[in-house]
């Protein structure tokens, strides 16, 4: 499922879009930041949205 764009406020510079991308469920909560950050879509996301599973 698409989701809002979120990423690590950690780790800044991908962001994410699918709720089941194991990169961005592996962001702790306190670290998860909504919007893109200026970053590129993760490749995982980019992946999952390909196939129609995002």
């Amino acid at each position: 499922m698409t989701v809002a764009p979120f990423h690590s406020s950690k780790n800044p510079g991908v962001y994410h879009v699918c709720s089941n991308c194991t990169e961005g469920n592996n962001i702790e909560s306190r670290y998860k930041t909504q919007g893109t950050g200026g970053g590129r879509l993760c490749k995982n996301c980019k992946e999952l949205q390909d196939k129609g599973k995002c």
